[in-house]
């Protein structure tokens, strides 16, 4: 572990009394407060994937995993806040070298966007002219930068790429030029802030623009090699860790403490303790197939090659088949919790953070088809 990560996880292990303060806060407001974003700000949690060459700290792909982890081990909407943050200063890897000067160089930039090109932008001279409404960019209300993919037109006319599909690609906003559109209510990760944004005809630079599909990295690091969905799948996966342990710690409290019907504790009954003991197993389990399946990427590509598409389907696999198992264990958990399962208290928060988590379409089940015909292949 690098000296950079060992400093990030300590400055959180000082952060988790505010956190702990700041949970239900965020769980009301829909957002990460003030009070918590600061300090993550200050601290450089959203520094760990930009470029060295804009002052970032480009953490190997374990490193910046066991932060999230231990991130999310804290509070779920702290942990995707974290590692939703950080995968968008990859795209500082991407931009070319003005643009990622400008929008990464300064040390609270911070990314917030989307994926989905349910935008469009019209060639212009030097560069675009953009509008378009997206949803759940994850921290609108503390990204000093926005990005967001459109459809490319010229004249009017929608373009394609080489491959005859439409040509996309994204734009990056300052939030002069966005209006945040508060419509995230969840009944999980509510405390990330993941709004709508709309924009209305504002002009990009070139050298603001960039696609991680259809251009190459300029960077040339090992963590540049990863394709983009490798960095989104594991990463995910590292934050479903991190908050089903803290449900599984959260539950042996409870279970120490609250007694059944019966008069006895809940610890002291014979299918909780085989419930909590599979949910403990399915932890370990999920946690060594997904930093197994981090390791054998990161030497991939430390040696200079790329993954190939077994080792990407595997990583899907391994990704989505952990989180579904582990779900289905914090369920049986939840079963035997009583109303503590469905209340406002942290252990029932924990449990609706993991589902909304799961909903993710990079560890969906939908992607266990392309992976197994990969494997197959």
């Amino acid at each position: 572990m690098s000296p950079a990560t060992a400093a990030l996880l300590q400055r959180l292990e000082a952060l988790a009394p505010r956190v702990a303060e700041c949970a239900a806060q965020a769980e009301r407001e829909a957002r990460l407060p003030d009070d918590l974003a600061r300090p993550l700000l200050d601290g450089g949690f959203f520094r760990m994937w930009v470029p060295a060459s804009c002052g970032g700290l480009e953490l190997p792909l374990g490193d910046a995993l066991a932060v999230y982890e231990r991130a999310a081990l804290l509070d779920g909407s702290l942990g995707w806040a974290v590692m939703i943050g950080n995968g968008g200063g990859l795209f500082g890897a991407w931009l070319p070298p003005q643009g990622a000067q400008q929008l990464f160089g300064p040390a609270h930039a911070l990314v917030a966007g989307s994926g989905a090109p349910t935008g469009v932008a019209e060639k212009v001279s030097g560069g675009y002219r953009a509008q378009g409404q997206w949803r759940y960019a994850s921290g609108a209300h503390h990204a000093s930068i926005f990005t967001a993919n459109c459809r490319i037109t010229d004249g009017g006319r929608p373009l394609n790429g080489a491959d005859g599909a439409p040509l996309v690609r994204a734009m990056s906003f300052g939030p002069a030029d966005v209006t945040v559109l508060p419509d995230w209510d969840t009944s999980g990760l509510r405390g990330t802030g993941s709004h709508s944004f709309r924009v209305e005809a504002a002009f990009v630079p070139e050298h603001h623009t960039f696609s991680v599909i259809a251009d190459p990295p300029r960077e040339t690091g090992p963590l540049y090699r990863l394709p983009f969905i490798v960095l989104t799948q594991l990463p995910v996966a590292a934050v479903g860790l991190g908050i089903a342990r803290h449900a599984l710690a959260l539950f042996a409290a409870l279970a120490r403490a609250k007694p059944g019907a019966d008069g006895r504790l809940l610890a002291q009954d014979a299918l909780v303790q085989s419930r909590y003991a599979a949910g403990v197993a399915e932890l370990a389990l999920a946690k060594a197939g997904i930093d197994a399946a981090a390791a054998r990427a990161w030497t991939t590509v430390a040696a200079g090659g790329t993954p190939q598409e077994a080792q990407l389907a595997d990583i899907a696999v391994v990704s989505t088949l952990c989180l579904a198992r582990l779900r289905v264990a914090l369920d049986q958990l939840a079963q035997v919790a009583g109303m503590d399962a469905i209340g406002r208290g942290e252990f029932a928060r924990a449990c609706r953070d993991f589902v909304a988590l799961c909903a993710h379409g990079s560890v969906s089940p939908r992607n266990l088809a392309a992976a197994g015909a990969a494997l197959l292949s």
